[in-house]
């Protein structure tokens, strides 16, 4: 038991920590292989800022839910979501050959929803899934 905690635990601080690292990246447009790619995909401004803002919203889920069981696995699933819009970005474009560094992270996120799975069970009630 107490081995799965330590492994949610590290699993959703380097979530959270990527995912301020993401919307660094997605306001600051640093580093420039992150630009490239994202200049690729030829998306408007405001889409970048609002992927901007989407990430922030799971960062903050994420690293509070180190301490808050239930916004843990709030974070969790808006990962996954987050990384299912990137993932599918990728691909209407055709960008193929980028699309695995978001999938590897949607991969990540479904593991920690599958940890905090029971965490959600409020969550779920509430939206008829329980």
């Amino acid at each position: 038991m107490w081995f799965r905690k330590l492994v949610t635990f590290i699993l959703e601080a380097l979530l959270g920590l990527f995912m301020v690292y993401t919307t660094y990246t997605l306001f600051a447009w640093t580093p420039e292989v992150v630009t490239k790619v994202r200049d690729a995909l030829n998306y408007p401004q405001w889409y970048w800022q609002l992927a901007g803002v989407l990430a922030a919203i799971g960062a903050v889920a994420l690293l509070v839910g180190l301490f808050n069981r239930a916004v843990g696995a709030f974070g969790a699933l808006w990962s996954v979501a987050y990384f299912i819009g990137a993932c599918a970005s990728h691909i209407v474009r055709g960008d193929w050959a980028d699309v695995y560094l978001p999938l590897i992270f949607l991969v990540l996120a479904a593991i920690l929803v599958w940890l905090r799975w029971g965490d959600a069970k409020p969550m779920r009630a509430r939206l008829g899934m329980a």
